[in-house]
């Protein structure tokens, strides 16, 4: 109640300086306002979309290396989380299977978002994922060949089990569904159990790969706070220019898979759009090579998410 209380009074004040300050030009000011007038619309529009009270912060728009650094201090459990994901794929001892991660990373075509907890089930998530995703969307093409919008979860002291971050991932799915304003592609299919589903956002095929504190047999599953990431497909047309490079890049990745797991390649990772794929087995992937449940046969159509 207190943080709704803070966020309505920060709003209202927010919203009368703003209108004053909108009103200064038909306003027989100060020239020194007036500059003062468009250094403060400067400001408000480059700072995060967040509502930040204490260590709670719920930002939607995405932000760039540079923008998580000077965001959050040492020390902040966001800071905490980008390092760790940073670690990850910089560590020169045990390399990242995902070569187009790290590329990605190095290249600074990531961009990122912050949720306050592991609970991919909570509307403010799937909320704040949704508007993140959107602002991502038409800078997505801008950004490089190796771009995606990384979430990362503040770390849980208690994590979920698998089966419980597999099913609150496909809520997850589904809410961002419920809030998509843009028609699903035409040429994807609505329904998941069929070898040319993906998942869709605004108009645009995804591949997603989640990472959960649960997973201790998978390593590349494994993360120490909970991270997903988006990757728009038209990213793998310009990788895989070629059935050749998609061979190769394909190979050096699985045996990149075979030196990093203790456990063998799952057998769910194949081409999009070959004969028997399911790309919704590829998003989450046990701590066995068994398939993962996926609780939906389809999506649910867009509509308002409930309060």
């Amino acid at each position: 109640m207190i943080d709704i209380i803070y966020y309505l009074a920060t709003s209202i004040i927010g919203g009368v300086v703003l209108t004053l300050f909108a009103n200064a030009a038909s306003i027989k000011l100060p020239s020194a306002l007036k500059n003062l007038r468009g250094t403060f619309l400067s400001f408000t529009e480059s700072v995060p979309v967040s509502l930040v009270k204490g260590n709670r912060d719920l930002t939607s728009k995405p932000l760039t290396r540079a923008e998580v650094t000077a965001t959050f201090p040492d020390g902040s459990w966001q800071r905490q989380a980008y390092e760790e994901y940073k670690a990850v794929l910089l560590d020169q001892d045990v390399i990242f299977p995902c070569i187009y991660a790290t590329k990605g990373f190095k290249t600074d075509d990531q961009l990122y978002i912050f949720i306050d907890s592991d609970d991919l089930s909570d509307r403010r998530h799937i909320r704040a994922l949704a508007s993140a995703l959107s602002v991502y969307l038409p800078q997505a093409h801008a950004l490089g060949p190796n771009t995606s919008l990384v979430l990362l979860a503040r770390k849980n002291d208690s994590p979920r089990t698998i089966d419980q971050y597999n099913s609150e991932f496909w809520q997850l799915l589904d809410g961002l569904a419920k809030l998509d304003t843009k028609p699903w592609p035409a040429h994807v299919p609505r329904d998941i159990n069929t070898d040319k589903w993906c998942f869709c956002f605004g108009g645009e095929p995804f591949f997603t790969v989640i990472q959960t504190p649960a997973h201790q047999v998978r390593r590349s599953r494994y993360a120490q706070g909970l991270t997903i990431v988006f990757q728009p497909k038209w990213i793998f047309d310009i990788l895989f220019s070629s059935d050749a490079k998609r061979a190769g890049a394909l190979a050096k990745v699985r045996a990149l898979l075979a030196k990093y797991d203790p456990i063998a390649v799952s057998p769910e990772l194949k081409n999009y759009g070959d004969e028997g794929s399911r790309e919704a087995k590829q998003y989450f992937l046990l701590d066995e090579n068994i398939p993962a449940p996926c609780p939906y046969d389809r999506l649910s159509p867009a509509e308002a998410l409930e309060a």
